[in-house]
C-alpha cells in the first residue's frame, strides 16, 4: 500500500497578528505538506485541503479574506475545507455562532469543521477609532478595557489535530 501525502493550505487574514499565530499553530498539527500563508500571498489553490482563518470585526471577516474568497469562489466550491475565526468574545455561545456564521455564509460549498478562538488586543497597536470601538464594546459587556491576551495555543493545536481526519 502506498502512503499518500496530502497538500494542505492554511490561508489566513490577520490584522494585528493573532490569526497568524493561530494559523501557524494549526498548521504544525496537520499531517502532510502544509503551507501556512497570508491570503495576499496565495497564488493558487492546488491543494487537497484548505483551512481558512480570519478575525471578525463588526460581525464581518477582514476585507482581504472576503476578496480572496470572491476571487476564488469557483475553485473553493468543490475543495475540502475547514475554517476558523478569531474574535474577542468567544466565551458567549451566541456570539461564537454569529461570528462563525458571518464567515461560513460567504464560503462556497461544504465546510467540514469550524472553530472560534479568542485573540489578543494590544491597545498600543490600535488606531484611535479601533480603540474607541473596542472600549465601547468592552464597556457594553461589563468587561475591563485594556490590552489582554486570550490566545490558547493548546486549543488551537487540538483543532489542527482534529482536522487530520478530513485530510
Amino acid at each position: 500500500m502506498r502512503n499518500v501525502t496530502s497538500d494542505v493550505l492554511v490561508a489566513y487574514a490577520s490584522k494585528h497578528g493573532s490569526t497568524e499565530k493561530i494559523a501557524h499553530w494549526i498548521g504544525k498539527e496537520i499531517r502532510g505538506n502544509v503551507d501556512v500563508l497570508n491570503v495576499n500571498n496565495v497564488h493558487n489553490l492546488n491543494y487537497d485541503y484548505i483551512i481558512l482563518g480570519t478575525p471578525i470585526y463588526e460581525h464581518e471577516p477582514l476585507p482581504e479574506m472576503s476578496s480572496f474568497i470572491n476571487r476564488n469562489k469557483d475553485q473553493l466550491e468543490n475543495k475540502k475545507k475547514s475554517v476558523f475565526v478569531v474574535s474577542s468574545d468567544n466565551e458567549v455561545r451566541s456570539k461564537r455562532e454569529m461570528n462563525i456564521e458571518a464567515f461560513t455564509n460567504i464560503i462556497p460549498g461544504e465546510v467540514n469543521q469550524t472553530a472560534v478562538f479568542a485573540g489578543e488586543i494590544d491597545n498600543s497597536e490600535l488606531s484611535s477609532k479601533e480603540l474607541e470601538s473596542v472600549n465601547s464594546y468592552m464597556n457594553s459587556i461589563s468587561k475591563p478595557t485594556g490590552s489582554y491576551s486570550k490566545l490558547n495555543e493548546k486549543k488551537c493545536r487540538e483543532y489542527g489535530k482534529s482536522l487530520n481526519r478530513f485530510i
